[in-house]
C-alpha cells in the first residue's frame, strides 16, 4: 500500500515536469514577442526624435536675418529715427538727406532738386510729425525692406493731432513704407505702396 502511494506520488511529479516543460516552448515565443516589440519601439523612438531634432534644427532657423538683412532693418530704423528726431524739433532734416543717394534717389516722389525743397516743405506743414512701426521692418528683396507704420502730426488749422495708419481694417486700407537702397548702403527710393504691390 505504502509503495503504490509512492509510485503514484512520482507518477503526478514526472506528469507535471512533462507539462512544464511542454510549456515552456510555448512562452518562447511570447518572449521572444516582447524582445521584438521594444525593439521596435525602441526604433520608432529614435525615428521620433532625430525627425524631432530635425524639426527644431530647421525651426531655430525662422525668423532670423542675414547680416546684409540685418543692416538693411537698421538702416530702415535710423531713417525713421532721423525723420522723428527731425519731426520734433531735435535735429534737421540733414540726417535724412545724408542717407540719401541725392543724385538718382526718389523720396516720396521727389527727385533731383526738388528732394530737400520739398521734404523741408512738407515736415513744416505737419508739425511734430513722428512715425511709429507696427511691425519690424521686413526684407522683402535684394537692398529692399519695408513695413507698416502709423503718423501722426498737429494740425495747422487746429493744432489738434492727425493720426494716419497705414494699416486700417476699417478704411480699408493695408499700405507698407518700402524703402530700396543702392549697394553703398544708400536710399534710392522711399514710397508709400500696397503691401503686396511687385517690387
Amino acid at each position: 500500500m505504502y509503495f503504490n502511494t509512492i509510485l503514484s506520488n512520482m507518477a503526478a511529479i514526472l506528469i507535471i515536469s512533462r507539462s512544464t516543460l511542454a510549456f515552456q516552448p510555448s512562452r518562447m515565443p511570447l518572449i521572444h514577442g516582447v524582445v521584438s516589440f521594444s525593439s521596435h519601439n525602441l526604433s520608432s523612438l529614435q525615428t521620433i526624435g532625430r525627425h524631432r531634432c530635425l524639426y527644431l534644427s530647421t525651426q531655430t532657423n525662422v525668423g532670423e536675418n542675414t547680416e546684409p538683412e540685418k543692416k538693411l532693418i537698421d538702416l530702415a530704423k535710423t531713417f525713421i529715427q532721423n525723420k522723428n528726431a527731425a519731426g520734433c524739433g531735435e535735429a534737421s532734416l540733414d540726417g535724412v538727406f545724408d542717407m540719401c543717394c541725392l543724385s538718382t534717389v526718389d523720396l516720396y516722389g521727389l527727385k533731383g532738386e526738388d528732394v530737400k525743397p520739398g521734404f523741408t516743405a512738407f515736415f513744416e506743414s505737419h508739425q511734430g510729425l513722428c512715425h511709429e512701426l507696427m511691425e519690424e521692418p521686413t526684407v522683402v528683396g535684394p537692398g529692399i525692406v519695408q513695413y507698416p507704420f502709423i503718423k501722426k502730426w498737429r494740425s495747422e488749422e487746429d493744432g489738434d493731432e492727425k493720426v494716419w495708419k497705414s494699416i486700417d481694417p476699417e478704411k480699408p486700407r493695408k499700405k507698407v513704407e518700402r524703402l530700396g537702397f543702392n549697394s553703398e548702403g544708400k536710399l534710392e527710393k522711399v514710397s508709400v505702396v500696397e503691401a503686396d504691390s511687385p517690387l
